[in-house]
Formats: structure tokens, C-alpha cells, sequence
């Protein structure tokens, strides 16, 4: 981040990457995320430090009729990957422990993988359907929610990266950024603002500055600059 650039209101930038709080608020469209054409095969490697124990999605991708097509939800104890409207697999993985937590979530035709440990621990899951294949171009992306009216993932966030490719699935680590490694020495010294508590569960990136080429990664949102 600098200071040329806009963070968006809840959003607050730390030395390793951005944290979100109950105020953020991060939509944009699909096309401005991902490349035309994007299908619902993709990898996701993530680094992430939730600070707030709720039911909330990590993301939301919804087509302009409002239908979910790919979300990523955190309960406590399970993480549940949304593949089309109201179709869902999930994994015992608790987030909401107060921990970093680098993982990799790989889509693959009809089988989910959710990679920990470098690559060491996976578990598969079965869809049991197909899938769409296509994201809609037009529809919109959230970060942090499943709708404006949802509750709002509250957390630290070091890298979030989505890659067309499963070429990094089992060797995630290769691919995190360095600070993302290090997990608890990177921890924003913070716990007046955002405190580890639980609540009562209820129901815009642009461009960015560096990509892998080996994987063709796409939109990093925590080296976007977003421009809400």
C-alpha cells in the first residue's frame, strides 16, 4: 500500500497486508477480478488470521441475478467452498482460533482439496454434481460477505491469491510472500480495536502490481489498490 492510493472505510493496511474490520465494505464487479471467460476451476492460496468468531463468507461471487456461484464460508470449526447456488461441501478446519492460518483450496471438476501444512495434510471432497462451468462476467465480488447484509469477516489478511492453474496446489509454501511464512511474527499489534470474541452468527480490487508468471496468478487482493 501507499499513500497515493485509496482504502476503502473498515480496511486498514499493516506491513504485511490488510485488516479487515466490521466496517469494511469490498464489492466490485467479477470483471475487474477475473479474466473474462473465468470457469469455477481455480485455486485459492490463502493467509489469513480471523479475529472475530463468526459464520461470515470470506468471499462471495454472485451473478447479476444474484445467485451465489463460488463463495468460501468460515464457521467455527468448518470451512464450507460454495460451488454453484445452494450446493456446498465442507471440511472439520477451525480458522477461529485466533491462529495464521496458510492454506491452499483447490476446485477441480467435481472434487474439492483443501491443502494445509505446505501441502502436507489434504482432504478431498465430493461435489456429487456438476458444477457451472462459467462465472458470470457481470456479476459482482465480495470480500468479507455473502450479501450487503450479511456479517462481515473481521480478520487480518496477508495474501489472497486465485490462479487458474493447480500447479501450486501441492506445493502452496513455494508461492506464499515471505512476510505470510513468518504467520505470528507478522501479527498487527492491535487488540484494543479488534478483539477475539465471539458474536451472535447472522445470516474493489483493481489491477495488480505483481504477478506470478509461472502460474499466470490473478488479482492479489492484498496488492490491489481498491478503488471503491
Amino acid at each position: 500500500w501507499s499513500s497515493s492510493r485509496t482504502v476503502p472505510q473498515g480496511v486498514i493496511p499493516f506491513k504485511s497486508g490488510v485488516i479487515f474490520t466490521q466496517r469494511a465494505r469490498v464489492e466490485a464487479p467479477v470483471s475487474t477480478i477475473l479474466p473474462a471467460g473465468s470457469r469455477t476451476d481455480l485455486l485459492l492460496v490463502l493467509s489469513l488470521c480471523s479475529h472475530r468468531i463468526n459464520n461470515a463468507f470470506l468471499f462471495a461471487i454472485k451473478s447479476k441475478k444474484k445467485k451465489l456461484q463460488l463463495g468460501v464460508q468460515f464457521l467455527p470449526g468448518k470451512i464450507i467452498v460454495y460451488v454453484g447456488h445452494k450446493r456446498s461441501v465442507y471440511f472439520d478446519y477451525n480458522v477461529h482460533d485466533g491462529q495464521w492460518h496458510n492454506m491452499a483450496i483447490d476446485i477441480r471438476g467435481q472434487t474439492v482439496t483443501l491443502f494445509t501444512s505446505c501441502g502436507k495434510r489434504r482432504v478431498h471432497a465430493d461435489l456429487h454434481f456438476k458444477k457451472d462451468e462459467a462465472l458470470d462476467p457481470h456479476g459482482s465480488f465480495l470480500f468479507g460477505k455473502m450479501n450487503q447484509h450479511s456479517v462481515q469477516f473481521e480478520g487480518a489478511i496477508c495474501q489472497f491469491d486465485i490462479y487458474p492453474s493447480a500447479k501450486a496446489a501441492h506445493h502452496y509454501c513455494k508461492y506464499l510472500k515471505k512476510q505470510c511464512r513468518q504467520a505470528d511474527t507478522y501479527r498487527p499489534n492491535l487488540p484494543p480495536l479488534i478483539p477475539l470474541l465471539p458474536r451472535d452468527p447472522s445470516a474493489s480490487p483493481s489491477t495488480p502490481q505483481h504477478v506470478e508468471p509461472s502460474l499466470q496468478g490473478l488479482r492479489n487482493l492484498t496488492t490491489a489498490a481498491p478503488s471503491l
